[in-house]
């Protein structure tokens, strides 16, 4: 069947930039800038609608192992289905960062699977340290007062359940199981047959085998037919291993797409829609952002006397440094040759001016191996901060403020920072400074 896409110019193979043997399972959607990803989703053997468990218990490779092959009589018109499949829940929109949101790899996955198992309502309760979901129907967080709580909060980490009572289903899935299976009608507890609730992993990057997988939330699994214990867990377990798999793949080619080749931090065009993104978002909290631009002192001198090599390593050696002093949900981008921003959400000018001192406090001499000598370098930074809503409300002003305290940190004397305050009264940080 792909093979047959490809003949009639439907889908175009491509390679992205970065990738290493991993090229094959991707591919442009003709007449589009969508990039499909089509990696173990078994369409050699064609997706079918309907479920069978009939199949050797023990094969696992991906969704074609829960999914019966159909007739390869179908006619060149009949892929235009099986296309829109493909398309709506493995797209990725390239350049837009918000493709690689926990929230959004999810809900897509899930939006595709309810199409291939349509007995069933699939839904992932997340844990309180993930993003918050962008979809209300397939994905939740579990609420104080829900009557679930009394089993979930007694549920050991990796524990699974049976779950013949629909009286024991969190409220969300009883609440929205309707518009998830549209056209079936509102929920009722007479066409509920049983669920499953097993754990979700987040996927461990294959570079990273040692790391232990992580719950990232709770996968329910809801039947409205008579299925057995057995089957349903089997089932459950298969479509989870899918999600993980889906979602370290996506993963993966988001990091290529949006990440520095050289530094491994996210590049220009990441920074360009993610800090308009996240400054959305704090406008509808009503919380702080800060804009932290950070320059490399004297890099040119570096390169001059050590080499362009050199000069690479003390650039990775800097965005590791900055990366340290970063959270799980803050930002760094490499947005120049030598300049770094980083986005910290929910972070006001005090804390982000925490997060400044520390890096002004650290070591800045870089001892660096190069063919048979060692080098000693020092590496300092110059940093301009600028917060929302203190600096403004649009993205381009609160970039101009923060590279405007930049420049006047370097014209100050480089190796410290400033950050704009609205009465021009700008706060230094320097070095060994223990308060603005």
């Amino acid at each position: 069947m792909l093979a047959e896409l490809l003949r009639r110019g439907d889908l175009l193979r491509v390679a992205v930039e970065g990738s290493v043997g991993q090229t094959g399972s991707l591919y442009l959607l003709k007449g589009t800038t969508r990039l499909l990803d089509l990696a173990g989703l078994g369409f050699e053997h064609t997706i079918a609608s309907d479920l069978s468990l009939k199949h050797e218990p023990n094969v696992e490779p991906g969704l074609a192992s829960v999914l019966p092959a159909v007739d390869a009589s179908y006619r060149p018109e009949d892929f235009a289905g099986i296309l829109g499949v493909m398309e709506q829940a493995q797209e990725l929109e390239m350049g837009n960062p918000s493709s690689g949101e926990t929230g959004v790899v999810l809900t897509g996955i899930l939006q595709l699977l309810a199409q291939l198992t349509p007995q069933f309502s699939l839904f992932v309760m997340m844990n309180e340290t993930e993003d918050a979901p962008e979809d209300q129907n397939y994905l939740f967080r579990l609420q104080p007062d829900d009557p679930a709580l009394h089993w979930l909060n007694n549920r050991k980490p990796g524990q699974s359940f049976w779950i013949p009572d629909p009286g024991e289903l969190p409220n969300h899935i009883r609440k929205h199981e309707h518009l998830v299976r549209e056209g079936l009608g509102a929920w009722s507890e007479e066409k509920y047959s049983c669920a499953v609730a097993i754990p979700l992993w987040e996927p461990v990057p294959e570079n990273e085998p040692e790391v232990d997988p992580r719950e990232a939330g709770i996968f329910f699994l809801v039947a409205r037919e008579s299925w057995g214990r057995e089957a349903m867990f089997k089932l459950a377990r298969r479509l989870t291993n899918f999600v993980s798999r889906r979602w370290q793949r996506q993963t993966e080619v988001n990091q290529r797409i949006h990440k520095d080749r050289l530094t491994g931090v996210f590049n220009r065009a990441y920074f360009d829609d993610q800090f308009t993104l996240e400054l959305e978002r704090a406008r509808r909290s009503e919380g702080p952002l800060t804009l932290v631009i950070a320059d490399l002192d004297h890099f040119k001198a570096v390169n001059d006397q050590y080499g362009h090599l050199v000069g690479d390593i003390v650039l990775k050696r800097l965005a590791r440094r900055l990366q340290s002093q970063l959270r799980r949900i803050d930002s760094i981008c490499r947005i120049g040759g030598e300049e770094f921003a980083l986005i910290l959400p929910h972070t006001s000018v005090g804390a982000a001016c925490e997060v400044v001192r520390r890096l002004l406090g650290e070591n800045s001499t870089e001892e660096i191996q190069y063919i048979d000598q060692t080098l000693l370098i020092d590496v300092t930074c110059s940093y301009g901060t600028a917060s929302f809503p203190d600096a403004g409300a649009d993205a381009f002003e609160l970039y101009r403020k923060a590279d405007a305290m930049l420049f006047l940190s370097k014209d100050k004397g480089r190796n410290q920072c400033h950050s704009w305050n609205s009465d021009g009264d700008h706060i230094q940080l320097l070095p060994g400074s223990d308060s603005p």
